[in-house]
């Protein structure tokens, strides 16, 4: 699969729960703001748009960081490993192994999250490439109209009203010079234009009206004038062309315009005083309204009318405590967003520190079938010796500073195509001559969480199990040596012992130990511990394990405990609280000795520059 269909795919898939989500949001604050002002709401709608707007690029470019490790350089019949720089657990590193003739960036392009099949994610690009252009060319359509109208409106007199236009925009604080026209050609009244904009105003509709009315009605299309609507029309166009198929993102959208209406009434009826008055001259100029662009010009008749005079004759009461429930709103909608991105960022490897400077993403081991030749590139030697030892960098003691700050390219020669748990001795061997490693095992202490069984009775939650499931063992298959186990049947997908399946409400397992649950504890449930979790439960064999909680909420509240009693209340529950209720566990402090290995000696090697 292409490697731009595999992240546009992805995305696309993705922002059907990110969009939801934000929806979910913005329904909420809407609620908590019905009695606030326009404004308020407003605000909201604008945030939720422009999140839905960030959320795909930031997909895209989380998936494309993810496969950035792939290279274009092709490579003939090989086996490719590709190693993660620091596991889960110091004893289960996992591998990607495949003999294929393709490129790497084949490899990064087959190498998905997910279970989809192979046609499905180039059907999904497909349908929304055609939904796009179809949008964008009625888009165009519509441009092209209201272009047409711009440059009629710019060649014809100014109206009768363009000095009260003057005199209404000074009053509203508007620097800009606005063009007013009368226009035959339209039935209601509309701006367009960005840097220079054009009010056309409708000859027959307006006849009707008395001065104040009309007043009112220009005031209105001042607003949107000193309110720069125009550039957020853009950006709500721009949404509704690129996710289409979402129906979140055009309810947004509406509400976006109806908020909007409503603030530019508030400024008309500032301007008239008189809010029968007002709304008598919307129905007037409705009774007129027919077909026109609507796509990037804005008019008084936006929105809906009967809506907005109910609003205007009977204006609901608003809360005097409309500001806290703004900030209270606001907190919420950016608690959703930031469990959002966080999820996004889930993935990506922990930034450096000071004593553990950045290295390449992935490193690769590459093995030249028949040649015998092993190519291992875009290392530091720390990375080796974790891998070599199976350690965690952290578990790799002293050494020269370069250890950390300098990347090799080596090449060896094997006699056989290496097996998944052969490789480290391979790797161990070449530091041994290559670098004159000389080591020692030790043991350090270091803070650490102890899973404990919560209840003082012994008892197990409901949703930990003894396992029943079947599914495939592969620390059993490498230590068997990786036999072939034939091809699989047809449809049938493969469950693997100890391999997650998550989604933004829930986290399951299947056949997992207790020491393996425990050792990804620290990884898997992240914020909520960085520190070592070893197994103290006493719990023997493999078990199933299901947790059911909303991810955004427990990450908000590992982030900001203060918000943990209210999101509580709400019926939100954190990691701890999860652990507890649903698996009868529980997470203490405690102190434990880990396996580590202090470097006695180690040489720079002489540079061998990578042979392909």
């Amino acid at each position: 699969m292409n490697a731009a269909i595999h992240v546009a795919g992805w995305t696309l898939v993705h922002f059907a729960w990110q969009g939801a989500l934000v929806a979910l949001a913005a329904i909420v604050a809407l609620r908590l703001l019905r009695h606030a002002t326009p404004q308020s709401r407003y605000a909201v709608g604008c945030l939720a748009l422009a999140a839905m707007l960030v959320l795909p690029g930031a997909t895209a470019w989380r998936l494309t960081s993810a496969a950035a490790d792939g290279e274009p350089a092709v490579l003939r019949r090989a086996v490719v490993l590709r190693v993660a720089p620091e596991t889960p657990a110091a004893h289960q590193e996992r591998f990607i192994v495949g003999i294929r003739r393709t490129t790497a960036a084949g490899v990064m392009a087959n190498d998905t999250t997910g279970s989809a099949k192979p046609w499905v994610l180039p059907t999904i690009v497909a349908v929304w490439l055609a939904g796009v252009c179809l949008l964008l060319t009625r888009l165009a359509g519509g441009w092209w109209r209201v272009h047409r109208l711009y440059h009629a409106a710019c060649t014809m007199p100014p109206s009768r009203w363009q000095a009260v236009t003057h005199r209404l925009a000074r009053q509203l604080g508007l620097r800009r010079l606005v063009h007013v026209v009368d226009a035959p050609f339209v039935d209601g009244p509309v701006v367009i234009g960005w840097l220079q904009p054009v009010i056309l105003l409708p000859v027959a509709a307006l006849s009707g009206l008395t001065p104040e009315q009309v007043r009112a009605i220009l005031a209105h299309e001042l607003a949107h004038v000193r309110r720069h609507d125009a550039f957020v029309n853009v950006a709500q166009t721009l949404a509704e062309t690129l996710l289409f198929y979402h129906p979140a993102v055009w309810w947004v959208s509406s509400r976006i315009r109806t908020e909007r209406e409503h603030c530019c009434d508030d400024v008309a009826l500032a301007v008239s005083g008189d809010a029968y008055l007002y709304a008598s001259a919307l129905a007037e100029l409705e009774s007129w309204r027919a077909a026109r662009p609507a796509v990037l010009a804005m008019a008084a008749t936006d929105g809906p009318l009967l809506h907005r005079v109910a609003r205007l004759l009977a204006p609901p009461a608003r809360s005097p405590r409309a500001g806290i429930t703004l900030t209270l709103a606001l907190v919420l909608l950016f608690v959703v967003g930031a469990g959002a991105l966080k999820l996004l960022g889930a993935g990506q490897p922990p930034a450096p520190t000071a004593a553990q400077p950045e290295t390449a993403a992935v490193w690769r081991m590459v093995f030249d079938h028949p040649t015998g030749q092993m190519s291992i590139r875009g290392f530091t030697a720390r990375d080796l010796v974790r891998y070599a030892y199976q350690l965690p960098h952290s578990h790799i003691i002293g050494g020269p500073a370069w250890l950390d700050s300098e990347s090799f390219d080596l090449v060896t020669t094997v006699d056989h195509v290496p097996a998944a748990d052969e490789t480290p001795d391979i790797v161990r061997q070449l530091l041994e001559e290559r670098f004159g490693l000389r080591v020692h095992e030790t043991t350090i202490e270091v803070p650490a969480l102890a899973l404990q069984i919560a209840r003082p009775d012994g008892a197990l939650g409901p949703n930990l199990q003894p396992s029943t499931a079947e599914c495939f063992d592969q620390r059993a298959w490498v230590a068997a040596g990786a036999p072939n186990l034939g091809p699989l049947p047809q449809g049938q997908r493969t469950v693997f012992c100890g391999a997650w399946d998550g989604g933004v409400g829930y986290d399951r397992v299947v056949g997992i130990t207790m020491d393996d649950f425990a050792a990804q504890v620290r990884h898997r449930f992240a914020p909520v511990t960085r520190l070592e979790v070893v197994n103290r439960t006493g719990l023997e064999g493999p078990w199933d394990v299901s947790l059911e909680y909303f991810k955004p909420a427990a990450v908000a509240m590992a982030f900001t405990p203060a918000l943990a009693p209210a999101l509580r209340l709400a019926g939100f529950e954190s990691v701890p609280d999860a652990l507890e209720s649903q698996l009868g566990l529980k997470l203490v402090p405690a102190r434990t000795d880990v396996p580590a290995i202090a470097i006695d000696e180690i040489q720079r090697p002489l540079r061998v520059p990578a042979q392909f």
